[in-house]
C-alpha cells in the first residue's frame, strides 16, 4: 500500500484512541492489516534491482511528500482549529507509526546487513502483501483514504 493511506489510517487511529500509549502500537498494527487490502504500489511485481533504480525511487519520494503533507495538515488542524495539543501529538506519532513498517522495509533495500527486527518485519510484510492490478489496486487505497478521512473528521468535529 502507498504511504499516504497508511498515514491517514494512523491519524484516524489517533483520532479515535485517546491514550497515545495504546494508539501508537495500534497504528503500527493497522499498517500490517492495511497490507491485507488488495493494493498496488510502486514495488508491485518488481525485483530488488528495479526497486532502487529508474523512476521508482522518485515516485516513492513524491508519495512520501504527500504523506508528510497529510500528516502535517492533520497536526496543524489539531493545533490551530481543534485547539487540542494532545490530539496533535497523537496524530504526529500515529501518522509516523502507520508507516514505520514500510520505512524499515525501505531501509533494508539499501542496507544489506539487516538486524533481526528488520528481517522479521520484511518477512511479515512479504507474507501479508496482497497485490492488485491497476486501476483496482489504486481504487482500494482511495477508499481506505476516504474512510480514514471520514473517521478523522467525525472524531475531531466539535
Amino acid at each position: 500500500m502507498l504511504l499516504t493511506p497508511h498515514t491517514l489510517v494512523g491519524i484516524a487511529v489517533a483520532s479515535v484512541i485517546k491514550n497515545p500509549a495504546i494508539a501508537f502500537p495500534v497504528s503500527i498494527g493497522m499498517h500490517y492489516l492495511g497490507d491485507l487490502v488488495p493494493h498496488w504500489d510502486f514495488f508491485s511485481n518488481t525485483n530488488e534491482e528495479e526497486r532502487v533504480s529508474g523512476w521508482r525511487p522518485l515516485a516513492v519520494a513524491g508519495e512520501l511528500s504527500l504523506a508528510v503533507a497529510a500528516g502535517t495538515a492533520s497536526v496543524l488542524y489539531a493545533l490551530w482549529l481543534a485547539n487540542d495539543p494532545a490530539l496533535a501529538f497523537r496524530m504526529l506519532i500515529c501518522g509516523i507509526g502507520g508507516v514505520i513498517p514500510d520505512l524499515l522495509s525501505g531501509l533494508t533495500m539499501y542496507l544489506k546487513n539487516m538486524n533481526g527486527f528488520m528481517k522479521i518485519n520484511n518477512q511479515i510484510q512479504s507474507k501479508l502483501q496482497f497485490q492488485a492490478p491497476l486501476p483496482w489496486g489504486i481504487l482500494t487505497q482511495v477508499l481506505v483514504s476516504f474512510f480514514s478521512v471520514l473517521v478523522i473528521l467525525g472524531s475531531t468535529a466539535r
